[in-house]
């Protein structure tokens, strides 16, 4: 058993001066190559099941932003455990009640970009974000899910994208409605979808945006009919202000 607590490895700065939140050392890691004496213990916390699940959620957040594949392999684990994740419900999103751990464990790939070729963790990274993208019509992300989806996965995951935006469109259609804002979690994954598959995200959004019309969804919509684009997305922008309000209206136009 490692003689290091969660305290020690993530609420400590690498001086050993104490830090109130985990993400400063985990993002100082991205400057400090110190941080890899701490994967270790790190790795211990996260798979001896009788660890706390607040501190086993927080390991794997570490280890996955800093490209370890034991931190992404747990990220998938969660994401096919869903509600049955060990630490599912550890944190609690304060505006709908629910729970917020994917969020982070999706932050926690975004972030680990920066590390993947200095691990050759590239393909691990892809399967953690494939997987949570699996889930994404079910369970809470907010924006953070679209914004782990960059230039480099964008073409791999974008099947994986456009089928659970069709699960969740389907399941609004139905009535099944989470609770969260799933309209706009949706619309951020199909602006994501339109970096590799424009006619794709194109034909989704229309399909979102008849069904949920609110401004927070629409608005991020427009992200896909930046002016000078392709005639299809100025359309589809042109539909966007139609149905929006002025909110949507003036979204468009900045971008």
């Amino acid at each position: 058993m490692p003689d290091k607590s969660i305290r020690d490895l993530l609420f400590t700065d690498f001086d050993g001066a104490p830090v109130e939140d985990p993400d400063e050392v985990i993002l100082d890691a991205l400057d400090d190559p110190r941080y890899l004496q701490r994967v270790a213990p790190l790795e211990w916390i996260l798979e001896e099941e009788s660890n706390p699940p607040y501190d086993r959620f927080l390991a794997c957040c570490a280890l996955a932003s800093w490209a370890e594949p034991v931190g992404f392999q747990a990220i998938v684990e969660a994401a096919r455990a869903g509600t049955e994740a060990a630490w599912f419900g550890a944190l609690i999103d304060r505006r709908y009640s629910v729970d917020e751990t994917f969020t982070y464990l999706a932050e926690a790939v975004r972030v680990s970009k920066n590390f993947v070729v200095e691990k050759s963790t590239e393909q691990d990274r892809l399967a953690a974000l494939r997987a949570l993208v699996g889930i994404a019509d079910r369970f809470y992300f907010d924006w953070h899910l679209a914004g782990a989806i960059d230039g480099s996965t964008a073409v791999a995951v974008n099947a994986d994208v456009a089928a659970t935006v069709r699960r969740g469109i389907a399941a609004l259609t139905n009535g099944d409605r989470p609770h969260f804002h799933l309209g706009a979690q949706l619309a951020g994954l199909v602006v994501s979808l339109a970096v590799a598959d424009e006619p794709t995200a194109i034909q989704l959004g229309y399909e979102l945006a008849r069904i949920d019309s609110t401004p927070s969804t629409l608005i991020r919509l427009a992200a896909i009919a930046s002016p000078g684009s392709t005639p299809d997305s100025r359309s589809f922008g042109e539909y966007l202000s139609t149905i929006g309000d002025d909110r949507v209206r003036a979204a468009i136009a900045e971008t």
